[in-house]
């Protein structure tokens, strides 16, 4: 392998951790930030402390829509809020955003192999999951 393609292939490979670990991973460092501003510091300075760590975070993910002044002030509002230093609220709702974020194409188009043809549940089977 060339440096290029070297340099190509763990480009990918790191764009693929942070896609898949990068909101779980701001969720915890937005925990931690809250769980530092324990007490009566949160009061004082979880806002501006939280509200920075949810800025740089939305930056650094690249999020299409760049909602970083939204994250920031719902970052800053979390770690202002006394009693969630030991919730890991941002966690849970970094997970649940990745679960919920459908990747645009599939994992297999790049290999070149076909998709499974998707099998129509029959009635029965709809009865079962409702």
């Amino acid at each position: 392998m060339s440096d290029k393609e070297t340099q190509q292939h763990s480009s990918k490979k790191w764009t693929r951790y942070n896609y898949a670990f990068g909101p779980v991973g701001a969720g915890l460092i937005i925990d931690t930030v809250d769980f530092v501003t324990f007490g009566p510091v949160g009061l004082a300075l979880g806002f501006p402390i939280g509200a920075a760590a949810g800025y740089w975070l939305a930056r650094s993910l690249r999020l299409e829509t760049n909602p970083s002044l939204l994250c920031a002030l719902i970052a800053g509002v979390y770690c202002t809020i006394p009693g969630t230093e030991f919730l890991p609220l941002g966690t849970l709702v970094g997970a649940l955003v990745r679960l919920e974020d459908v990747p645009e194409t599939p994992p297999s188009a790049n290999s070149g192999e076909e998709m499974p043809a998707v099998i129509e549940a029959s009635d029965d089977d709809k009865l079962m999951l409702s």
